[in-house]
C-alpha cells in the first residue's frame, strides 16, 4: 500500500493557522513621535487598541496584541504598549516573540 496522500496531508495540516487580535502594521512605529503623537493619531495608526487602562495623573495605557499560530510551525506574536500622558505619547514599546 503507498501512502500517496501523506504529502498533501501534510500540505493542509501546516497551512492551518489561528489568530487572535488584529494584525496592526508595525511600519506604522517609526511615525510615533513621544510627547507629539496623540491617541487619535495611534487610533487612526493601527485600529482600536485591544485593551486601554486609564492611570493617575492624565495617564493611560494602550496595548495592540496580535498572535498567530500554525499546524506544525511556531507561535509568532507582538504587541505594542503606549503609554500616553495628557492625550500624548509619553512611551513605547513594541515586543515581537
Amino acid at each position: 500500500m503507498r501512502a500517496y496522500w501523506i504529502p498533501g496531508l501534510m500540505f493542509m495540516l501546516s497551512a492551518c493557522s489561528s489568530s487572535v487580535g488584529h494584525n496592526f502594521d508595525t511600519a506604522n512605529i517609526q511615525k510615533i513621535q513621544t510627547g507629539k503623537t496623540t491617541r487619535a493619531e495611534l487610533i487612526n495608526m493601527f485600529g482600536p487598541p485591544d485593551s486601554e487602562s486609564p492611570y493617575p495623573e492624565g495617564q493611560r495605557l494602550m496595548m495592540w496584541k496580535y498572535s498567530e499560530a500554525r499546524t506544525l510551525d511556531t507561535t509568532a506574536g507582538k504587541t505594542l504598549t503606549v503609554q500616553t500622558r495628557n492625550g500624548r505619547v509619553f512611551t513605547y514599546t513594541l515586543s515581537k516573540s
